[in-house]
């Protein structure tokens, strides 16, 4: 079986450049001194934003959320624009970060149909995140947290994960990687017996047409991060590629890193 992303996306994708990081401000007056000082607040565009936890006003928990959590309902902020991924349907807007308040735009979502403790999720989060949200974020160890109080007085709290912008210390570069159905034995200096990924790189040109391929398929002896690959399945992959500023010693000097499935066939050959 073959699934195809439309076109369009994948037009969309050659063009698509990385979101720089949002400037970092400094905390509000009524944030806690012990977490107000500039250089302890990360940009929010260098975290993914995981829930944690959510309450009303009285500190009663909110019910609907816990899917969220239980999922993993994650806040991603680009340059101007957030997404909300882990209910049903994925929701977008705009925002403006200025001084502890985050200003969040009318958002958009896709239009999934799902069971209804997640469309009783995808309800919450667009009912919570609009207007302004009181932000505080503070520094526990080297793992940020998150707290928006909303209108009504509700409180959501968010651990905040790296990037792997952040965590490489450089900015992806976009690519398309052809998958071959079948792993090949490969030498690794310490891991025996390593299975390797066979890739290829793939082009597309603006209208998001394929173009021929001039790569020849070669081994990868490392992970593809976020892919998971299966015997007799080739797929193609738009990816990351980061440049590992300070690598450890038995570490790659390139990280490829899962941005979207693009394409799969379960067919068992490679063209």
């Amino acid at each position: 079986m073959k699934q195809n992303i439309l076109l369009v996306a994948v037009c969309a994708a050659l063009i698509q450049g990385c979101a720089a990081p949002s400037k970092s401000h400094e905390g509000s007056p009524s944030m806690p001194a012990a977490t107000s000082v500039a250089v302890a607040q990360p940009a929010l565009s260098a975290y993914y934003w995981n829930l944690v936890s959510a309450t009303d006003a009285s500190g009663k928990r909110l019910v609907a959320l816990d899917k969220g959590i239980e999922r993993k309902l994650r806040v991603s902020f680009g340059d101007g624009s957030l997404n909300i991924s882990g209910g049903c349907n994925g929701q977008f807007g705009g925002y403006h970060y200025q001084e502890g308040i985050l200003k969040v735009q009318p958002l958009a979502s896709t239009l999934m149909g799902c069971d209804k403790s997640l469309m009783d999720l995808d309800a919450q989060v667009g009912r919570l995140f609009k207007g302004d949200l009181r932000a505080v974020i503070t520094v526990d160890n080297t793992e940020p947290m998150l707290q928006l109080t909303t209108s009504d007085g509700s409180v959501l709290k968010l651990q905040g994960e790296a990037t792997p912008q952040t965590r490489y210390g450089s900015k992806g570069e976009v690519k398309f990687l052809e998958v071959a159905s079948k792993t090949v034995e490969c030498s690794h200096p310490l891991i025996p017996d390593y299975q390797c990924l066979q890739v290829r790189e793939r082009r597309y040109d603006a209208a998001g047409l394929q173009l021929p391929t001039q790569d020849t398929w070669h081994s990868l002896y490392q992970p593809i991060e976020g892919f998971e690959h299966h015997d007799g399945v080739r797929t193609v992959l738009r990816v990351k590629q980061y440049e590992w500023k300070n690598p450890p010693a038995d570490a790659p000097s390139k990280v490829y890193v899962l941005d979207l499935v693009v394409e799969q066939d379960a067919s068992g050959t490679n063209k």
